[in-house]
């Protein structure tokens, strides 16, 4: 998995969300959490609407494998993904934070964290091709 991709849908929010929570069931992820930024400050500032949820991702089985074999793992998780956009246009971002961070993963759990990343990296493979710079994002 790269430390950060970006995919853009030409799609709704809404049809988005819903084809990255498909995507993600298929793989066996699950969400854990879910935090919907849209109403915030920052997205009420703008004249277009714009829509921003953080899905916290990750798998019950690989999540107990790597705390019991080292509890310092639970710092890389769970996953997020950040899903926003419009009624047009939507983005799609996630970091894989075992590369992104600079923190050495632990050494019993890092196969367990290395599988994590790497199925949410074939989960969303379905996804537009990755953004370029000139994308807006």
């Amino acid at each position: 998995m790269n430390n950060a991709s970006t995919r853009v849908i030409r799609a709704s929010f809404d049809r988005s969300l819903t084809l990255v929570r498909r995507l993600l069931e298929r793989a066996g992820l699950s969400v854990v959490e879910e935090f919907d930024l849209s109403k915030e400050p920052y997205f009420e500032r703008g004249i277009v609407r714009c829509f921003c949820v953080v899905l916290l991702v990750d798998t019950p089985v690989l999540l107990f494998e790597a705390i019991a074999l080292d509890r310092a793992a639970a710092v890389f998780l769970p996953l997020h993904i950040v899903i926003s956009g419009d009624r047009d246009v939507s983005f799609v971002h996630w970091v894989n934070p075992v590369t992104s961070s600079g923190l050495r993963p632990p050494a019993p759990a890092k196969e367990a964290l290395e599988g994590l990343c790497h199925r949410l990296e074939t989960a969303l493979a379905a996804l537009p091709a990755q953004a370029t710079a000139t994308a807006g994002t």
